[in-house]
């Protein structure tokens, strides 16, 4: 009886996880093989692609390429001698600086303005030369000239390429064209475009900007004058005068009032000065030695009067020598001496006189000062009110003022150096005509031919593969289907007779059936005895030839050995070993016969019972108790049976069998697409819990699946001994 299956792992289930299919990992072995078996078609479409590259190679129209190379800078100095530049370097931004240079050189415009200064719009050779059909109908809402122009741009843009390296300023500018000599001429011509398109733009920015100063110099002088105008109604309006302007342009100029309180406070400390003075001189002069007094000494008078009291008095001390004091003579100098004395004295009080006068005066006009200091101080609080506004209008109008200044400066400058700037992108190198063209590339176009047909033949075998469900190797047992792997036979030349090549113990289908004898004696360890089962998922696999091949392996190993056609809807052992199915299984099944009289001894230790008559229905006979009892006849009488079964797709035949004998071997034959079959077999006699010991691989050569070495040496080393 087969032993109950084991639970069906989804890894090994064909359908669940898609076993069957190649393995997408990188096995070089496989990938030579696959391609080895495709090799006709791989070098077919290899060839096909090849021839294809070549042809168009052929067929292509030369290009050739015209480079001239420009230097574009960020600065430009300027004509007029200013050390500064026209243009300010931005050394942090360079590269989008450069990058922007490229899309304006690249640009539409920069074409629009080649075909103008080229007149190539007039130029009826330009289509020819570049091989491209002219137009011949205006396209909607434009002139036939408008469209030639547009599309003559358009055939500038699609050819011209631009190229600057990594830190550097020289731009590559590359022009193609079937013609090298137009083609040298048009990137020239591209390079002044370029030129001049930038000039152009530069002097319409300083066209631009000139008459945007004037707009707003125009627009600043109105807004100067009125805040003059404002400024001067509100002064007289508020009797604000100003005398002269600050000593900084921070300070506001000084009003009149302000310049009064200012040259009265000055008045008033001198003549508070004056007065402390004359008071000290008025105080000297009331106390102390009259003649000490300063303004008494520097008297002219007085010191007349003292020279003249001197010398009367000198003259008395003479005469008093020779006078007495009542001498007339003494008298005289005596009244002389007096009057001076009392001229002497009235003018030292007249002296004192004057200097309290002065005193006087000098206190007067002192505390008349305070007086207008003060009133001066309240009128300016109250112009310092109104002056906030005015300061604010002063403020106003200088800062009108500046910026009037500023925008006439910029506008005289602007238009001082309007146009005569140098542009800051020169021609370094000026295209010239190249003898060899840059396209088709015979060479590059076969390399790409050989790369694509390697590609498009690498994906044809790789989808022939993918779809190929067909077991080629020992390994595809294993890795496809998940069976264990019992051996290989290989494939029989049409004209060999199998019971002849079996015959040979030394041939190579001998030695495969005896490797194979040696697997299925481990099924099974201790068992003397044993029965099989050999099926496979569709006719013509060579399970008939498998199950006669195995049975005279065990013969020739001296078991014995019976042979059963359970193959009851297309028997053929009894044509393999050249008897007659008259009587056979289906007779001892029905109880017809005893099992000893359809046994047929067909070669030594090796019996065979055919098929026996075709039944209308099999199941019947394989699930009624006559087959157990048949079956343990038959073990008991040999040492192997061998059961040739029916296919297992289509049919119930098989798992009824394999239910009931204790090994089932399963052929698979090599190279050959069951479309799933295969799979979907072994997944049925799973899911009637049939467990499958293994799997042989019939007809298996070794060359055509391309293994050669691993898998044919063998066979091919038998091949040549014999």
């Amino acid at each position: 009886m087969n032993a109950p299956a084991k639970p069906l792992d989804p890894a090994r289930d064909a359908f669940a996880d898609e076993q069957g299919m190649p393995s997408l990992g990188i096995d070089l072995r496989r990938v030579w093989a696959a391609i080895y078996r495709h090799r006709f078609v791989v070098g077919g479409i290899i060839a096909l692609v090849l021839a294809a590259a070549i042809a168009l190679t052929m067929m292509t129209t030369p290009v050739y390429s015209a480079r001239t190379s420009l230097q574009i800078d960020s600065d430009t100095n300027d004509v007029l001698g200013d050390d500064s530049p026209s243009f300010r370097s931005v050394d942090w931004d360079v590269e989008r600086f450069l990058q922007t240079q490229i899309d304006v050189l690249l640009s539409r415009g920069t074409a629009l303005k080649l075909v103008e200064r080229e007149e190539l719009a007039k130029d009826d050779t330009f289509f020819q030369r570049m091989q491209v059909p002219a137009p011949t109908v205006a396209a909607p809402g434009k002139t036939m000239a408008q469209t030639r122009r547009e599309a003559i741009a358009s055939i500038l843009e699609g050819n011209v390429s631009a190229e600057l390296p990594r830190y550097s300023r020289i731009l590559d500018l590359t022009f193609e064209s079937p013609d090298p000599e137009y083609a040298a001429v048009i990137a020239n011509g591209y390079a002044q475009a370029f030129i001049a398109a930038n000039l152009e733009r530069r002097f319409d920015s300083s066209s631009y900007a000139r008459e945007y100063l004037a707009g707003q110099l125009a627009d600043a002088k109105q807004a100067l004058e009125e805040a003059e105008r404002a400024q001067v109604n509100y002064a007289q309006n508020n009797n604000l005068v100003n005398l002269d302007r600050g000593t900084s342009a921070d300070e506001a100029p000084m009003s009149l009032t302000q310049r009064t309180l200012v040259n009265t406070a000055d008045a008033l400390g001198q003549v508070r000065a004056d007065r402390i003075a004359a008071e000290q001189r008025y105080r000297a002069a009331t106390g102390g030695d009259p003649f000490q007094i300063p303004e008494v000494q520097s008297n002219l008078y007085v010191s007349q009067l003292q020279r003249e009291l001197s010398v009367v008095e000198a003259d008395r001390s003479r005469d008093a020598t020779r006078y007495k004091d009542e001498h007339p003579i003494m008298q005289e100098h005596d009244r002389k001496i007096a009057s001076l004395r009392t001229d002497l004295d009235r003018a030292v009080t007249d002296i004192r006189g004057s200097l309290r006068q002065q005193y006087q005066a000098a206190l007067r006009n002192e505390q008349a000062l305070e007086r207008d200091v003060a009133g001066l101080r309240s009128g300016t609080a109250a112009e310092q009110a109104r002056r906030i506004e005015f300061n604010i209008l002063a403020r106003e109008s200088a800062t009108r003022r500046n910026m009037y200044d500023g925008l006439l400066e910029r506008f005289q400058e602007v238009s001082a150096s309007a146009g005569i700037t140098t542009s800051n992108i020169s021609v370094i190198d000026r295209a010239e005509p190249q003898a060899a063209p840059v396209r088709p590339k015979p060479l590059v176009n076969i390399a790409l031919g050989l790369m694509i047909g390697a590609v498009l033949a690498g994906l044809y075998v790789f989808l022939r593969e993918f779809v190929d469900d067909a077991a080629r190797t020992p390994d595809d047992i294993s890795d496809r289907f998940g069976l264990p792997f019992l051996g290989s036979v290989p494939r029989l030349d049409g004209k060999s007779d199998v019971g002849e090549v079996l015959s040979n113990p030394k041939s190579s289908v001998s030695e495969a059936f005896a490797a194979l004898r040696t697997s299925l004696g481990l099924l099974g360890a201790g068992a003397d005895k044993r029965d099989l089962l050999i099926t496979s998922s569709q006719q013509s696999e060579g399970k008939s030839l498998i199950a006669y091949g195995i049975a005279r392996s065990f013969a020739r190993e001296g078991r014995k050995v019976l042979v059963v056609d359970a193959d009851l809807r297309r028997p053929s052992q009894h044509q393999i070993f050249g008897v007659s199915r008259e009587k056979g299984l289906t007779d001892i099944l029905t109880r017809q016969i005893a099992p000893g009289d359809a046994v047929i001894e067909v070669m030594p230790n090796l019996d065979l019972i055919a098929s026996g008559p075709l039944p209308p229905s099999v199941p019947e006979y394989f699930s009624g108790p006559s087959f157990e009892e048949f079956r343990s006849w038959a073990r008991e009488k040999y040492d192997v049976v061998v059961f040739d079964g029916p296919p297992v797709m289509g049919l119930a035949d098989t798992v009824l069998l394999a239910q009931k004998i204790e090994h089932l071997i399963f052929v698979i034959e090599a190279g050959r697409a069951s479309q799933g079959r295969t799979a979907a077999a072994i997944r049925r006699l799973g899911n009637n819990e049939v467990v499958i010991d293994g799997a042989v691989l019939n007809k298996f050569d070794p060359h055509s699946a391309g293994y050669g070495y691993e898998y044919g040496y063998y066979y091919s080393y038998e091949a040549e001994r014999h």
